[in-house]
């Protein structure tokens, strides 16, 4: 009997590679691939059962893209999300609109590998996977900003100024001024030393999407 098989897109070489066993090791057939490109081949190549996804895979496409142009669900193909990003707000897509059947995983939640297992087992199946959407935590990093807060702290993380950002969305610049003081609010900063406290912001949000913060923001 044949195992099933299952392509890992990750660009980090050696956790790529510690997936790739860890999920061999529970009785699946892995291929790899670190970008999309790779993928696009892989896919060709072993008709993959399932598909466990990066997000951010260091280049212009995306895991999104990669499940957007192989329509996995379309073709019975499970799809898993492994991510460090907390939720689709900080992307370019509609996770949940677009891949509904899809199970999604914060591998800074992931306190267990066998949850991997476990998620890749429900959307095989087609059944369950909702279980392991980390995206829908309440406790997800920034999980409690809403969506606009989150677009104004990524302009924030930007450079934006007050002024750019109330340009950029069009509204006054004091709507902006309170819009940012309840998302220092949020994030428990103090709004009063506002150089500072705009630099804390930037860094969660870029933390939160997994940006290297060595290679140049401030601390």
């Amino acid at each position: 009997m044949l195992n099933r098989q299952i392509l890992v897109v990750e660009d980090e070489d050696f956790l790529r590679s510690l997936i790739a066993n860890y999920l061999e090791s529970a009785g699946f057939d892995v291929a790899t691939a670190a970008n999309a490109i790779e993928a696009a081949l892989v896919i060709k190549q072993v008709d993959p059962d399932a598909l466990v996804l990066d997000i951010d895979l260091g280049g212009d496409l995306t895991g999104i893209d990669i499940a957007q142009r192989f329509k996995p669900h379309e073709k019975g193909v499970g799809l898993v999300f492994l991510t460090s990003i907390s939720d689709d707000r900080f992307v370019d897509g509609d996770i949940s609109k677009d891949f509904p059947r899809a199970s999604y995983l914060n591998k800074k939640m992931l306190q267990d590998p066998s949850t991997l297992v476990a998620a890749l087992e429900a959307v095989l199946t087609d059944e369950g996977a909702s279980k392991f959407r980390h995206d829908r935590r309440p406790d997800r990093p920034l999980g409690h900003l809403t969506k606009m807060q989150i677009q104004v702290l990524q302009l924030l993380a930007a450079g934006k100024t007050n002024k750019q950002i109330s340009e950029i969305r069009s509204t006054s610049l004091e709507a902006t001024e309170a819009m940012i003081a309840r998302i220092m609010k949020a994030l428990e900063l103090d709004s009063g030393v506002e150089q500072n406290s705009r630099v804390l912001a930037a860094r969660k949000y870029l933390q939160t999407i997994n940006f290297p913060l060595d290679s140049g923001m401030p601390k």
